[in-house]
């Protein structure tokens, strides 16, 4: 396992198109620490929770296949009907795996064929990356059977309820959480979906039980394309023209380029700036709670925000 923060910070020493304003993380750290600021708790109203080993199963699914939901129009993107209203990316996941695991009647998910899993995630329209998040399920569930007894639970009591111990197992047996890339010969690690599996267990379990980790303080930001997208409505992430031009003009942006490296590793050191401001002002946060306070600002603030990068992956 590669560390985050060693990796991404030769990015960030290096970086040509994106740059962090150190002025404005200060005035947005002063804001916080003279505001009540609420941290996120887990939200039932979206999420499946029984304080059991079934909630850790049902976070190792939808983090397992947490990834990708954007559409370059509104009218274009998956949602479900939720309380009489329409909801869509990360939340409507959430629901529609909330109401399978509350009304289950098979073992695990890997028992589905493809086509029975097409079902269970069609709504108005057929989820972005469909084939790739049914192909993880089957690979990570034979994972879990073959090394942890088929349960999330045991992988997190082997690694002795320890964080960095949890992110190293899901990096080096998952493929799928492998989220590295490679920056002017370097590899760059960003573990993004294995690091907001861990705050999850934390966050849903309110620091009890399988939440009741050890390093939680080494865990990063969870760089997407949501958190720069508020860094940069914070004028905290400042772009060259050109690679603002093409995120507004919505262009498809890879996987791995200069760019979309770039963004993803200032965002990750944004936090940790952020962290560091906090704790002058005598506020102490993680960088993951961090992270969830920026994510629910960006829902607030979202129609005042500019587009976020669009890059297909299943990283995030």
């Amino acid at each position: 396992m590669i560390d985050v923060l060693e990796s991404t910070k030769y990015v960030v020493d290096n970086s040509r198109f994106v740059k962090i304003n150190r002025d404005k993380i200060k005035e947005l750290a002063g804001g916080w620490s003279n505001s009540k600021l609420v941290i996120p708790k887990w939200d039932t109203k979206y999420h499946f929770f029984d304080d059991s080993e079934k909630t850790c199963e049902y976070l190792f699914v939808l983090d397992s296949i947490n990834f990708c939901f954007w559409a370059k129009n509104e009218d274009d993107k998956w949602k479900i009907d939720y309380n009489g209203k329409k909801i869509g990316g990360y939340n409507a996941l959430a629901v529609l795996l909330k109401k399978i695991f509350e009304n289950r009647d098979f073992s695990s998910f890997d028992e589905f064929t493809y086509s029975e899993f097409q079902k269970l995630f069609y709504a108005d329209k057929e989820i972005p990356l469909i084939k790739e998040r049914f192909d993880i399920l089957q690979e990570n569930y034979k994972i879990l059977k073959d090394k942890y007894n088929g349960r999330f639970s045991s992988l997190v009591e082997m690694c002795d309820y320890d964080a960095l111990r949890i992110l190293s197992e899901l990096v080096d047996n998952f493929p799928s959480f492998k989220d590295e890339a490679e920056y002017r010969g370097r590899k760059i690690a960003f573990y993004k979906r294995a690091q907001i599996l861990i705050g999850d267990l934390y966050c849903a379990f309110n620091g009890k039980k399988w939440g009741n980790l050890k390093n939680l303080d080494k865990i990063t930001v969870f760089a997407d394309y949501k958190i720069p997208q508020i860094l940069r409505g914070y004028k905290i992430l400042e772009y060259t023209e050109s690679l603002a031009n093409k995120i507004d003009n919505r262009e498809l942006m890879h996987f791995g380029c200069e760019e979309e490296v770039g963004i993803r590793a200032n965002t990750i050191w944004a936090g940790e700036f952020m962290k560091e401001e906090l704790r002058k002002n005598g506020v102490n946060m993680r960088s993951l709670e961090i992270d969830w306070v920026l994510w629910n600002q960006s829902q607030d603030m979202g129609v005042d925000l500019k587009p976020y990068h669009f890059t297909e992956t299943i990283f995030y």
